[in-house]
């Protein structure tokens, strides 16, 4: 396996053990009656979805996806290992600024900080999303 789809993998479990205890703190909370002040639930959505899912299938995809040597000669036709380093950083710094700043958001209302934030944690995870399509796509071969 390919070290930047370990990097995704590895991030994802990450991600996973995260979500779960997030959920158990949050039952906890609400099992003993003292539910918190702020919304959790877009964020603890967010992190198992973004944080594992999107993270486990990317990692998943490049490594599995078929090599185009053609496009991407300098890596055995895999992909371009710092675009993937980009893509990484760019998914999970945009989750990360969102798991911070949105709950913080819900809590005091619109604020120029936390809004500028979640716009930059938004388009963050866009970007990431689309380059990753990009690199997935020359890699599929027409049938």
């Amino acid at each position: 396996m390919p070290v930047e789809s370990r990097l995704f993998v590895k991030a994802s479990l990450l991600w996973l053990c995260a979500t779960f205890a997030l959920g158990a703190i949050l039952l906890i909370l609400k099992a003993l009656g003292l539910p918190p002040h702020i919304n959790f639930s877009n964020v603890h959505a967010h992190m198992g979805f973004v944080g594992w899912l999107v993270n486990l299938v990317m990692g998943i995809a490049l490594w599995f996806l078929p090599v185009n040597r053609e496009k991407f000669p300098e890596n055995r036709g895999r992909y371009p290992a710092m675009t993937v380093r980009v893509i990484f950083t760019m998914l999970n710094a945009g989750l990360v600024l969102r798991v911070i700043f949105e709950p913080l958001a819900d809590k005091v209302g619109p604020a120029l900080l936390y809004s500028a934030t979640l716009v930059t944690s938004a388009l963050l995870q866009l970007a990431a999303v689309i380059v990753f399509a990009a690199i997935a796509w020359v890699r599929v071969r027409q049938v």
